[in-house]
């Protein structure tokens, strides 16, 4: 008998070892099967995405460079200046507050605009998000105050889906004009919105819970 009891141990030593390689192997494996099924989802949406005509156009903030536009706002704005020279929509709405001593990225977007030709009296500013989220739902109650029904909103391709799931969670009837951006950089951008997407999810999820009980 004593002889068995050191065979049983390292059997069950065995057994859990392999109960826990098999369920690594599996988290691994579906977080495999996500990001590659999420990535190709999300190039899908940027590539085929394509604003129609609307009310407004909403522009996602982006950071900004010593009072200047980042070369990400630029890829926006250069965007949203497209889309209304074509007349998808009469109406710019710039969003973007600030966490630092620089001025607000609505105003130094509008500000970029009025220097293209576009006329202040036509731009919405929305200075006091944070978030994209808040982007969204501060530019919502601009649209609800202007009677607006529609936007368009301009961002990055990468970042195309997750705006327009939170847009559509907040019950806003929009369209998207992407910016395309290079390969090499898609690559990062795209597996940081794989993780934004679950975190996002996870937060509806948690409110909705929230709210049950």
């Amino acid at each position: 008998m004593t002889r068995k009891l050191p065979n049983n141990s390292r059997k069950k030593k065995m057994k859990r070892w392999k109960k826990w390689l098999y369920g690594s192997l599996s988290l691994i494996g579906i977080a495999v099967l996500y990001i590659v099924g999420m990535s190709g989802w999300i190039h899908y949406v940027a590539q085929t995405s394509h604003g129609s005509e609307s009310d407004a156009i909403i522009v996602l903030g982006a950071a900004v460079w010593n009072g200047k536009p980042s070369n990400a706002m630029k890829e926006r704005l250069d965007i949203a200046l497209e889309a209304y020279n074509k007349g998808l929509a009469p109406r710019i709405i710039t969003t973007g507050g600030t966490v630092t001593s620089e001025p607000t990225e609505a105003s130094v977007m509008k500000k970029y605009l009025v220097a293209n030709g576009v006329p202040p009296s036509a731009i919405r500013t929305e200075e006091e998000s944070t978030s994209t989220i808040e982007n969204l739902q501060n530019s919502k109650r601009i649209m609800k105050q202007e009677e607006w029904q529609s936007a368009i909103i301009v961002t990055h391709g990468f970042h195309t889906y997750r705006s327009l799931l939170m847009a559509r969670s907040l019950d806003m009837n929009v369209t998207a004009e992407p910016v395309r951006i290079k390969p090499v950089a898609i690559y990062y951008y795209t597996l940081r919105e794989c993780a934004g997407i679950i975190y996002f999810a996870g937060e509806q999820i948690l409110n909705r819970v929230r709210s049950i009980s």
